[in-house]
């Protein structure tokens, strides 16, 4: 079981700040570091990019502060007992070494979220908050299962590149250039991609900006009020019938309609 112990969101700190437990923080506690930082965790040395998430150990020795001129943190002490330590072992997750999830938007909004419920009074706001705790983290294992996992035989010097590539694509999907770009950015054949990245993610780069440029649409189409024309542009489509075309093919009905359920909540969105 993993339980909430006290928690913090959105936490900003000047040039100047640091935190150093050179017994270690007491209790188990995650960090959602949104800013660049130093971390020293044990006898290891980190450069931390936003968009990491760092949990740290009881009595693991740990010492950290920005390397810009701002810290900025999402942040929770928690309860962790032998079941809870199994649970975060078999998702993948990591501790006591930062673990890069690049746009952690959706982790830093269930944080938000945990906060408020854990502060408040409201009826079984205790309930809500261990149910967003666990979803919390299996997002977070599947992210790093799906983003930062390999399969054997990989190239030593391809693997960093590769998981930044999948988590810029999920992240701008409307900025991603073309697979053949993408393959020059890199310094190898489009065939070489294709091959690295199927063989790495079990998926095609294609498929991986489809898949992201339809999940920012159904985004917009469920949280704006924007024309199927400017939800296009901003998922990444040149050209707002071949977004159309693409949705439907994909999702089974039109932006419009898929819209229309969205907003009568008869739309189960993945």
């Amino acid at each position: 079981m993993i339980k909430i112990g006290s928690i913090g969101y959105n936490c900003a700190h000047p040039e100047g700040f640091e935190v150093n437990w050179p017994d270690g923080p007491g209790a188990y506690i995650l960090l959602l570091v949104k800013t660049a930082a130093e971390f020293h965790l044990g006898s290891s040395r980190f450069d931390v990019k936003p968009g990491t998430v760092v949990i740290i150990s009881p009595e693991t020795p740990a010492y950290y502060k920005p390397t810009g001129r701002e810290y900025i943190d999402d942040w929770f002490y928690m309860d962790v007992d032998a079941d809870g330590k199994k649970a975060l072992s078999d998702l993948g997750i990591p501790i006591d070494s930062p673990a890069f999830v690049g746009a952690s938007d959706i982790f830093s909004s269930l944080i938000y979220e945990m906060t408020v419920e854990f502060y408040s009074s409201e009826l079984y706001h205790a309930e809500i908050t261990e149910l967003y705790t666990d979803i919390f983290f299996k997002r977070l294992g599947r992210v790093l299962t799906s983003r930062l996992s390999y399969k054997p035989g990989l190239p030593d010097d391809k693997r960093a590149e590769l998981a930044e590539l999948r988590t810029r694509i999920y992240r701008e999907p409307a900025a991603v250039p073309t697979v053949a770009e993408l393959a020059e950015e890199m310094k190898i054949s489009v065939s070489g991609l294709e091959h690295l990245y199927k063989k790495a993610f079990g998926t095609s780069v294609i498929s991986d900006i489809v898949n992201a440029r339809l999940s920012c649409a159904k985004k917009l189409l469920m949280s704006t009020k924007l024309q199927i024309s400017e939800v296009a542009e901003k998922s990444g489509y040149n050209s707002c019938y071949s977004f159309m075309r693409q949705f439907k093919l994909k999702v089974g009905v039109t932006p419009t309609v898929f819209r229309k359920f969205a907003n009568y909540g008869k739309w189960n969105i993945e």
